[in-house]
């Protein structure tokens, strides 16, 4: 009986050490975009992080237009705080769910559910967002992080409010980390 109590043990020890890497799978972060955002602004690449320059956390600044307890702002500058261009996303906590967004024209008179605008200080343009879509791909309440895609149209609000845009902005993605 010995014998066979020993045996069981040696082919148990046996049977466990050659078990697969399948069994037991080691656990790999997601690796860190080298950007909290990018887009493709009239076909020339852009990449951005927060105002500080880094992608570690979403941002806000004094020109913040909606409640920030209301609000989540993204905001990608390329080049740090003096940088240029610039995107800010607006996404409403409350609706903050993977889903696919419509944008339109801003109006301050009814806050959307989320926005995004360009601001590029390089050109004589005042840019108005007109048309686009935010898609929420991943909002992972544990980590706080958010990601998502985004494509719009701009256009010179002072003389170009019916023409075609002035501005295309396509491929967008972000990667944030919220409060």
């Amino acid at each position: 009986m010995k014998k066979i109590s020993i045996l069981a043990f040696a082919l148990s020890l046996g049977l466990m050490s050659c078990s697969s890497d399948d069994d037991n799978p080691v656990y790999v972060p997601e690796p860190t975009p080298g950007y909290a955002m990018t887009a493709k602004i009239n076909g020339a690449t852009f990449e951005a992080n927060n105002p500080f320059g880094n992608n570690e956390f979403s941002s806000t600044n004094i020109w913040n237009y909606y409640p920030e307890d209301d609000y989540l702002m993204l905001q990608g500058r390329a080049g740090g705080i003096t940088g240029n261009p610039e995107i800010n996303i607006w996404l409403k906590r409350s609706d903050l769910v993977v889903g696919t967004y419509p944008i339109g024209e801003e109006t301050f008179d009814t806050p959307p559910s989320h926005f995004i605008d360009l601001i590029d200080n390089s050109n004589e343009i005042s840019e108005l967002t007109r048309d686009g879509v935010i898609t929420i791909t991943e909002v992972n309440t544990a980590t706080k992080i958010v990601k998502g895609t985004f494509t719009f149209e701009a256009v010179d609000e002072l003389s170009n409010t019916t023409g075609p845009a002035d501005v295309t902005v396509t491929e967008g993605n972000f990667r944030y980390k919220y409060e």
